[in-house]
């Protein structure tokens, strides 16, 4: 899944060169945010991703005054806080990071307006990366976001944005283990939902508009 994921993401990120190279819209977002606590529940533990600052980038590509194609990276410091309940001796704290490399479109009334509303979809990968070589994991996810872009000037818009970013298979709590794992006894029975709320700097790269 790792290396289909790259793959798609530098495929995307070639092809939106591309196309701006032949004139069309492409526009660049560097962003800043943070993310709200979740806890995933599981039959013998639960885990909660803390809350912390994000921050990463959107590539995105108008083909339309009200669509928009999307490649999004977005990453996270957390802590890991595992309980567990299997007497196993893995409940603590784990510093390590959540990351999310995702595919999607945007849609607004008009993108070009000075003030555009949108909401969008997204899938791709959720990776959670705890420290002190534990286990990380490569969860497929599906994301949604809503938000406006205030335009500024016609290179230059001021982006605000909530977004929620769901792993739609469940975590591990190989978080807690050892280089060996955890075995299936300590796998998580939820899914996690990581809400959050961002604002960045839209620049257009090349104006098609």
């Amino acid at each position: 899944m790792k290396l289909t994921i790259r793959v798609i993401a530098i495929t995307i990120l070639l092809a939106l060169l591309h196309f701006s190279s032949e004139g069309q819209a492409l526009k660049l977002t560097p962003f800043g945010g943070y993310t709200l606590q979740d806890k995933v529940y599981g039959y013998y533990g639960d885990l909660v991703i803390r809350a912390g600052p994000h921050y990463g980038g959107i590539l995105s590509y108008q083909v339309s005054s009200t669509l928009k194609f999307d490649l999004t990276y977005s990453h996270q410091s957390t802590t890991y806080n595992v309980k567990d309940y299997s007497g196993e001796g893995r409940s603590g704290d784990y510093n390590g990071s959540a990351s999310y490399i995702m595919i999607g479109t945007t849609h607004s009334p008009d993108l070009i307006a000075r003030i555009s509303p949108f909401g969008g979809f997204m899938l791709g990968a959720g990776i959670f990366t705890p420290s002190r070589n534990l286990s990380e994991e490569w969860k497929f996810s599906v994301g949604g976001k809503l938000g406006l872009v205030n335009r500024v000037s016609d290179r230059v818009g001021l982006l605000l944005q909530s977004q929620l970013m769901i792993p739609i298979q469940s975590l591990g709590l190989g978080v807690g283990c050892g280089t060996s794992g955890c075995g299936s006894g300590a796998t998580t029975s939820s899914t996690a939902t990581q809400l959050g709320l961002t604002c960045g700097v839209e620049i257009t790269l090349n104006n098609k508009e």
